[in-house]
């Protein structure tokens, strides 16, 4: 099954975190996705900082809906980072990976506006 198509699980407090076998093993499931201090990232350009404030917004958006956000900045008033962990289990869990999948999926059906 896609990751993007999976279902988010509401209450993961009381699991453990992500393996570092289990997180190599989804990881090539997420090419535009990185690895870096224990959280799952990546950097979105855009052309302005009014374009990122808008993009900023609409990933909160998306992730609202599903009640599973990430941590996101702006930088050098142009590029967005979205960084998923779940702070709940001190570290990543499958919901971070499946909401990495659901929004490169949710980009690439807006052709790329932003990257």
């Amino acid at each position: 099954m896609d990751l993007s198509s999976e279902a988010i699980v509401p209450d993961v407090a009381d699991t453990a975190p992500l393996t570092r076998r289990e997180i190599a093993d989804l990881l090539p499931e997420v090419p535009d996705w990185s690895l870096e201090d224990g959280r799952l990232t990546a950097r979105f350009s855009c052309k302005g900082f009014d374009e990122a404030v808008t993009f900023l917004n609409e990933v909160a958006e998306f992730a609202a809906r599903e009640n599973h956000p990430p941590d996101l900045g702006i930088h050098a008033a142009r590029y967005v980072d979205v960084a998923w962990y779940t702070y709940a289990i001190g570290g990543l869990s499958r919901n971070d990976f499946v909401m990495a999948a659901r929004l490169s999926e949710w980009l690439r059906c807006r052709q790329g506006a932003f990257l």
